[in-house]
């Protein structure tokens, strides 16, 4: 094995895995990112409807002496980032995120390490919540919708469910790859 233990090789405890088994742990490695993907999209899409009928009347609803659940609406990236770019910078967005998906699908067929699958998957599906935001709200343009953004931080941001998954994935999915790279380079 290259750079993880949880790679699904085609040995498992030093045993030689038949086809049939490195197949039948694809399509297991499969059916738990699709269950990543689908509830990481569903709880941000659920969430964000909660808020636009229960934050739409400027309501805030405080849960800590800084955070709050109040409703914005973003139409940049992340903490507003090229909020005055529109479109461009949803294309850009939808560009890496058929690639990720695309890279999610091939990791899955050719047995790449499960971990690192499922925490791209949870990345992808905040990834595609938020374009779909992006998508169902627009007006006039193509891809220029507003994402809905509901839990404030005042020292920090306002943000979603989605962004959170995306975030919190990449964090742990870079420091997965660096502690294996690591691990591997002391052997």
């Amino acid at each position: 094995m290259d750079d993880d233990t949880d790679r699904l090789a085609p040995s498992v405890g030093g045993r030689a895995m038949g086809g049939s088994a490195a197949a039948t742990a694809r399509l297991r490695l499969g059916a738990a990112a699709l269950l990543i993907f689908t509830a990481g999209i569903a709880a941000d899409q659920l969430t964000k409807s909660w808020a636009l009928s229960a934050l739409a009347d400027g309501a805030a609803i405080p849960l800590l002496p800084t955070v709050s659940l109040r409703l914005a609406f973003n139409p940049g990236v992340a903490f507003g980032l090229g909020a005055n770019l529109g479109p461009v910078v949803a294309i850009a967005i939808l560009v890496i995120l058929l690639a990720l998906t695309s890279w999610i699908s091939w990791a899955i067929v050719s047995g790449r390490p499960r971990r690192r699958v499922l925490l791209l998957a949870a990345v992808a599906a905040g990834g595609w919540g938020n374009m779909y935001d992006r998508v169902s709200r627009a007006e006039g343009l193509p891809l220029s919708g507003t994402v809905v953004d509901f839990i404030a931080v005042d020292w920090f941001a306002i943000f979603n469910v989605g962004d959170i998954l995306t975030v919190c994935g990449m964090i742990a999915w870079a420091a997965t790859s660096l502690f294996i790279c690591e691990k591997t380079a002391r052997k």
